[in-house]
């Protein structure tokens, strides 16, 4: 193994993803990278100004920054630097097309819990990336 790709969303399950993608990265000295995927947001509409649309993307690119920096803090905290990449579109999709255009060898996301009775259904995400991911997927619990 040599490339393990992770999808980071700022979760208590995505940081048990960068733990655990970590822990495999260090006994197989394969690389990390952590991706977050921001969904694309629709056209603005009717009314929509566009001083709101530049004070949005400068709060999303702060929260962006802020996330991937305490997700890199935690890769690194267990003995491994990571990569990051930031990315837009359908978040399984987009984790699927980078693992497969860029040849990653695993991708590890977290289990997104829920209560009653579908606490055993995965999150969207994870449940999608397991069915279209051309890698292999490991989710994290």
């Amino acid at each position: 193994m040599k490339r393990i790709l992770v999808g980071v969303d700022g979760s208590r399950e995505a940081n048990l993803a960068i733990e655990t993608a970590a822990g495999i990265a260090r006994s197989t000295g394969a690389g990390v990278t952590l991706a977050y995927v921001v969904p694309r947001r629709p056209p603005p509409g009717a009314g929509q100004l566009a001083p709101d649309l530049v004070r949005a993307d400068g709060l999303e690119q702060s929260y962006t920054a802020g996330l991937l920096h305490e997700a890199e803090m935690l890769c690194s905290d267990a003995g491994v630097t990571p990569d990051t990449e930031t990315l837009t579109g359908p978040v399984a999709e987009t984790l699927a097309d980078l693992a497969r255009s860029d040849g990653y060898d695993l991708i590890v996301v977290g289990h997104r819990g829920r209560g009653g009775v579908t606490r055993v259904l995965l999150g969207s995400v994870a449940d999608r990336l397991l069915q279209i991911s051309p890698r292999p997927v490991l989710v994290a619990r």
